[in-house]
């Protein structure tokens, strides 16, 4: 079934490519002319409840899923409900009436059903879970040790944990930036941008908001104010450090989109979509690097390099949820390729057989596409 799901998701991600790629996203009629934008994303009417929302019911998902690193099993019948948020789950009792779910916000296409993918992998986590009181070793699921850290691994060395979490921020925070609110549904020509409602502005500028808030972000997110920064805008640190500059493009993109909106400059809008999603992608890819590298300056210890090469993984299979991606879908499955095996009917991420020299290989082929060979060792 896992190789079914995997192939399904690299088809339709060759098919959204190639159907979109061609169409005009979104109308371009107005002139751009030079402004000062605003320094940060302080604007009137600014709403994103229900994608913090849907960040707090991922972290109390994570913190449910990593109850086995301390040598407990996870509940999966509880994290079904979390997903989908149904019988009251979560701890925050806000949650549970929030009206908010993730498992209906996940990439889902005809041929490329994620939620059963995701569905999947929380219940296998509950089943293998059951040895999360065993060491592990290669062949036998259990919790790896290195110093203070422990890590839940399946028998391939994967950790769960990081394909869920890392996972569903791909195929709902980004995905829902670079596919849904930055694209014509959302915010073209058909969307409103005139009638305002308090608190949310137009509809137009409530979508863009939106978008915003599935990064994680303050609205004052800066190298020097990194304090309050969740998922991706977390992992934007990642190639800021290495000189890259993630933070502020990506934010300079996210405010001046909304400035574009909110003064009817469809073309500084357009050029703040494109770039936006070009941005983000290139948060996932510093971020896969960093971790690769992370895998294999660790690569003698099985908890560190298993746990890092997890993650990596999933910020490697995010990148699919971008039509206008920069990797080409042949390139993204010989990256994905460097750490999956075929076990019996299924195509499974394994970590038993990597070699440096395939993490370098996986790291080249990133580096060179994005265009990071000058920076990839210090990601």
């Amino acid at each position: 079934m896992l190789k079914r799901m995997i192939i399904a998701i690299t088809a339709s991600s060759i098919m959204m490519a190639s159907c979109k790629k061609d169409e005009p996203v979104i109308e371009c009629t107005e002139t751009t002319t030079e402004v000062n934008l605003p320094a940060t994303y302080n604007f009137d009417n600014v709403c994103y409840s229900g994608q913090t929302a849907r960040l707090d019911m991922l972290a109390e998902m994570t913190a449910e899923l990593k109850k086995a690193n301390a040598g407990t099993q996870v509940d999966s019948a509880l994290l079904m409900k979390m997903f989908s948020n149904t019988g009251s789950p979560f701890a925050d009792a806000a949650l549970n009436t929030s009206g908010k779910q993730l498992r209906s916000k996940t990439y889902s296409s005809v041929g490329a059903n994620n939620v059963q993918y995701f569905e999947y992998l929380i219940k296998r986590q509950g089943d293998i879970s059951q040895n999360a009181g065993n060491t592990w070793s290669s062949g036998n699921a259990g919790v790896a040790t290195s110093g203070t850290k422990k890590y839940f691994f399946d028998e391939n060395g994967v950790e769960y944990t990081q394909l869920i979490e890392k996972g569903l921020m791909g195929a709902v925070f980004y995905y829902n930036v670079a596919e849904v609110y930055t694209r014509a549904g959302k915010i073209g020509a058909s969307v409103d941008n005139t009638t305002v409602t308090p608190g949310e502005g137009t509809d137009m500028e409530h979508h863009w908001d939106e978008a915003f808030g599935y990064f994680g972000a303050p609205i004052d997110y800066s190298t020097s104010n990194t304090t309050d920064a969740r998922y991706h805008a977390k992992y934007a640190q990642k190639g800021d450090a290495a000189g890259l500059g993630t933070i502020s493009n990506v934010m300079t993109q996210f405010i001046k989109g909304r400035y574009g909106i909110s003064n009817k400059d469809y073309g500084m809008r357009d050029a703040a979509a494109t770039d936006l999603r070009e941005e983000y992608e290139l948060v996932l890819a510093t971020t896969a690097i960093h971790y690769l590298n992370s895998g294999k300056s660790n690569f003698s210890d099985d908890a560190l390099r298993n746990h890092a090469l997890s993650e990596a993984y999933a910020f490697i299979f995010s990148l699919a949820y971008n039509a206008d991606k920069k990797i080409s879908t042949a390139d993204l499955n010989t990256v994905k390729g460097y750490f999956e095996v075929t076990a019996g009917p299924a195509t499974v991420p394994s970590f038993l057989t990597v070699t440096v020299a395939d993490i370098n290989a996986a790291i080249d082929k990133l580096s060179t596409v994005y265009g990071l060979d000058s920076v990839k060792a210090t990601l």
